[in-house]
């Protein structure tokens, strides 16, 4: 049986499958969908994007789908655009902040929001089970061009705006991704000052890797420290995170920037729920309670997330990626309204590097360690059974201590377990990961 969903959609190595795979997939889509339905059709910036866009508009329409041609854009917009057209759901094609060499498909739901593991099931069970039905000729589907709802997604956020006094500079590095004509003309709408990095659509991502961490934008680091800016902002290369440099050109951690969201969502609410996974840093849940917050905890992966939080009505949901989800804007990560609210902030309170300044200082490592094929569950059952004291496992197995934290959890596309762990003191943090990543390997050397 063939999994097709990892933690965020399906991804692929292009050199690894013919075309026939995302023509079936097009098909198990429309077959999916259902004949008569409108489906949007979206794509990021990569080269094989347009390859893809076909094939899946061929399943689509051959299955008597009506397709909505969206065009190069945000996934986040994409998003929008689906729930603002009233349609059945919609599929774009991306692979977000993987490599050039990958591509893949994210399902979205009529509401907007990532399809529900649910729906990912019947959409896997059509695809092992090859239960594609095609109509006849005279029902095949047709194809609209729709631009429009574009305009419309940048109204949205620059009307929820609410900039202070403080004058804000900042440098944008759109990775060669797709927010190359979004995040720059909404923050210049803002009146703020904006130098851009990267800003031509290019597939092959020659300015950078797309995934904005601190290994991956020294450039925009260098930039803000040259010319003086407030602040820093690299996207992905479907412009669902925003990852952010401080006014001294230092690179803040995707937990440090939520736990800002958080602080700030929680003093315009006085109080209220925010949604963060299991991998979340102490320094956000922290915050969230000196603040008059309640943290909820959640397995990781954004489409879980937000229907948490459409379900308990939370003020804030996201990760310590750069994902962040708005909910009076979308259900869904958006790193273009990311990177106004991180603005917004700064306008009102002033430098970043100081708002940073004032957080609670932790320390977390991380690594991984290769498992033998279809040993998963038996060494995280292993792991649960020996763990001293309580555990949490609601996505692979967390072990609480008064002052630190450890998180073996099993990677949703690789076989690979990674290992995290939060404590207070560097050194103790480097000593615990080591230990830990010794005790899961005479876990899995024993059970070999």
């Amino acid at each position: 049986m063939t999994h097709l969903f990892g933690t965020n959609g399906i991804r692929w190595i292009i050199d690894d499958h013919s075309i026939d795979y995302p023509v079936k997939l097009g098909l198990v889509a429309g077959t999916y969908f259902a004949p008569g339905n409108k489906v949007a059709l979206g794509m990021d910036t990569r080269t094989s994007g347009p390859m893809i866009f076909n094939a899946m508009l061929s399943g689509l329409e051959s299955c008597g789908c009506d397709v909505i041609d969206l065009g190069i854009l945000p996934t986040p917009t994409f998003q929008y655009a689906v729930k603002e057209l009233g349609i059945a759901g919609g599929i774009i094609v991306t692979a977000s902040h993987n490599p050039p060499e990958f591509n893949g498909l994210k399902f979205i739901a009529s509401d907007g929001t990532e399809f529900s593991k649910e729906q990912e099931a019947t959409v896997e069970k059509i695809f092992n089970e090859n239960a594609m039905k095609n109509v006849p000729w005279n029902q095949i589907g047709k194809q609209y061009r729709e631009r429009h709802v574009q305009d419309r997604y940048r109204n949205s956020i620059i009307s929820k705006a609410k900039l202070g006094d403080n004058h804000v500079r900042t440098v944008v590095d759109c990775g060669n991704g797709t927010s190359w004509e979004y995040t720059p003309g909404i923050l210049t709408k803002l009146k703020c000052e904006v130098l851009t990095l990267n800003a031509q659509p290019d597939g092959r991502f020659p300015g950078r890797l797309p995934e904005p961490t601190e290994d991956n934008v020294g450039s925009l680091m260098m930039a803000v420290k040259q010319h003086g800016s407030d602040i820093g902002i690299a996207h992905d290369g479907d412009a669902d995170r925003a990852a952010f440099v401080d006014d001294n050109g230092k690179f803040i951690t995707g937990d440090q920037s939520l736990a800002l969201f958080a602080v700030d969502a929680l003093k315009k609410h006085g109080t209220g729920k925010v949604v963060v996974p299991v991998n979340t840093s102490m320094t956000v849940l922290d915050v969230i309670e000196e603040n008059g917050g309640e943290a909820i905890i959640t397995p990781v992966g954004s489409p879980l997330i937000a229907r948490k939080m459409m379900e308990i009505k939370a003020i804030l949901g996201g990760e310590g990626n750069g994902g962040v989800i708005f909910p009076d804007h979308l259900y869904c990560r958006d790193g273009m309204m990311t990177a106004v609210r991180m603005v917004e902030i700064i306008s009102h309170n002033g430098p970043v590097s100081e708002l940073i300044a004032q957080l609670p200082e932790y320390f977390l490592r991380r690594d991984k360690i290769r498992i033998p094929h279809g040993m998963r569950n038996d060494i995280i059952s292993r792991v649960k059974s020996d763990a001293p004291g309580e555990v949490l496992d609601i996505d692979g197995i967390k072990i609480d201590h008064d002052d630190h934290w450890i998180l073996i959890r099993p990677s949703g596309t690789e076989p690979i377990l990674r290992v995290t762990v939060e404590s207070k003191s560097e050194e103790q943090c480097k000593n615990i990961l080591a230990d830990n990543l010794n005790w899961v390997r005479e876990i899995i050397k024993d059970l070999s």
